[in-house]
């Protein structure tokens, strides 16, 4: 590792540090028992859903029978509707050119620090909808304490938060990490224009 990425490492290490101890807990969260995140599935003892009575057979036969003109029908989803989101699966580097959005945050973090994911996603799939369909752009959104994620994890350098840009010519990847995105934190609009900002000029080098 050379003295300037030690360096940057180590500004990006103070200043995760200084935003946790600003939280709610002030402490890293603990690793999970799974290799991945966990679906989110309805809260325990949630009220089933209510079930609708049946008509009366005598109210049944007074209304007739809806002709084939009358029925709704469901339209098709178009593709050109449809939003590419985050991929949580194990990185992969690429094998052509490309630029890719790398995040890792842990599987339970404070609140603060899940506002800049979630602001994060938001600046990656409302302003590049295009590159990501057409894979010039990938997005990933890690958990840095799932066991499957420990090689990226190493492979970045990564603290269990941080944003990443890595751009690719000819296969050859060049990870840049965005450690400024700490100092705008509480402003989700300064973090939208930071990370629009770092992705366009990413994508502009590789026309």
């Amino acid at each position: 590792m050379n003295h300037k990425r030690l360096l940057a490492s180590l500004l990006g290490i103070i200043a995760i540090a200084g935003l946790l101890a600003g939280c709610s807990d002030g402490s890293l969260p603990s690793a999970p028992d799974v290799a991945a995140p966990q679906e989110t599935a309805p809260p325990a003892g949630a009220a089933e859903p209510e079930t609708t009575p049946a008509e009366s057979p005598v109210a049944q036969e007074a209304a007739p029978p809806a002709s084939a003109s009358q029925e709704e029908t469901t339209p098709p989803v178009s593709s050109a509707n449809a939003v590419t989101g985050p991929s949580t699966e194990p990185y992969e580097p690429r094998t052509e050119d490309g630029v890719d959005v790398v995040y890792f945050e842990t599987s339970n973090p404070c609140s603060c620090m899940a506002a800049v994911g979630d602001t994060v996603e938001q600046a990656v799939l409302t302003h590049f909808q295009d590159e990501l369909q057409s894979g010039e752009l990938r997005f990933f959104l890690l958990v840095s304490n799932a066991p499957g994620n420990r090689d990226a994890v190493k492979e970045f350098n990564s603290q269990p938060f941080d944003l990443f840009v890595v751009e690719y010519q000819d296969g050859q990847g060049v990870i840049e990490p965005l450690y400024d995105l700490w100092s705008l934190t509480g402003d989700d609009e300064a973090i939208v224009d930071f990370v629009r900002t770092n992705v366009t000029s990413s994508l502009g080098r590789q026309s």
